[in-house]
């Protein structure tokens, strides 16, 4: 057998590898790996070889025209099983097939209708912000964008349930990010932390069953995308999702559309703070495009310098 060349990367320990330093300070220690070791890095998760991916090129490879030749790893499963066996973690023909059940959900005419809901949540937001007061712009986005997925997933408002809601969100998060719970001990084990864990996973399940039961029961189309995965039928034999696939499917969409987004957000306040050219730029074209209205998806267009890149 040939000598397996590893790319460049910094040494870590025989048994944990990097999990004390990327768990300690993940942004810090991924980024002096891409500075010191460039394009692809080897570290170590556990005493597993792990790799960093920085250039957008290898990303591509790994996501979209080599991705066949990568598989999802049992730590990344037993890390999201909050999502079950969602877009996220599912592989092959499986995988091909709840893309293609999933795919109208993003088609234009909905998205249209995603983005008047997403308009009209900000507004609610912003109207309680006051002139010269601190804000935690980062709690301020995770609120918005859980309001926001809430109604275009489900087509609920969550206000009532928000605080229990967040609470389990940010346990399930917290799990998440320590990547030492994933690695070292199954998630049957009654650590505190599984536990925890477990507990936000059933209090989350509880509000989504409720949702697709009652919606199932009532037959009801609201044009959110709860009632797509509930319509959706696979061509090739007519089947439809099980309750616990659309859960899987529901939770994904959630995770996906909350957390991510909140955190993209909250760096991109963080960035135009830091660079107030950059802000002036972006105010000039809403004030020129918008003037005091609203903006709505066709505005996209006529804002290419506050659209981000493709």
């Amino acid at each position: 057998m040939p000598a397996v060349h590893l790319p460049p990367g910094p040494k870590g320990h025989f048994l944990v590898g990097h999990l004390p330093e990327i768990n300690r300070d993940p942004l810090k220690f991924l980024s002096k790996c891409a500075r010191e070791y460039g394009d692809l890095v080897c570290w170590q998760f556990g005493p597993f070889p792990a790799f960093l991916a920085n250039h957008p090129d290898l990303i591509e490879q790994v996501l979209v025209t080599q991705y066949p030749n990568f598989v999802k790893s049992s730590v990344y499963r037993r890390g999201l099983r909050v999502v079950g066996n969602g877009l996220l973690t599912s592989e092959g023909d499986f995988w091909q097939r709840q893309r293609r059940l999933v795919q109208p959900a993003f088609h234009q005419e909905r998205v249209v209708a995603y983005g008047k809901v997403m308009v009209d949540y900000t507004e609610q937001l912003i109207d309680q912000w006051r002139d010269g007061e601190i804000r935690d712009i980062h709690q301020d986005m995770m609120l918005l964008t859980e309001e926001i997925v809430s109604k275009t997933l489900f087509d609920v408002d969550i206000k009532d349930e928000a605080e229990g809601v967040q609470a389990a969100l940010n346990a399930v998060m917290d799990f998440n990010s320590n990547l030492a719970n994933q690695y070292f001990l199954p998630g049957w084990v009654p650590t505190p932390s599984n536990l925890r864990y477990q507990r936000a996973i059933e209090k989350l399940d509880a509000i989504v069953y409720r949702i697709i039961n009652e919606r199932r029961a009532s037959g009801k189309d609201t044009g959110d995308l709860l009632s797509l995965l509930l319509q959706v039928r696979d061509e090739s034999d007519g089947t439809g999702m099980s309750d616990r696939q659309v859960r899987d499917e529901a939770m994904t969409l959630f995770l996906a559309g909350h957390e991510t987004t909140a955190n993209a957000m909250t760096w991109t306040w963080f960035l135009l703070a830091q660079h107030p050219e950059i802000e002036a730029k972006l105010q000039e074209e809403l004030k020129r495009v918008l003037g005091d209205r609203a903006p709505t998806v066709a505005d996209l267009r006529q804002l290419p310098y506050t659209r981000p890149l493709a």
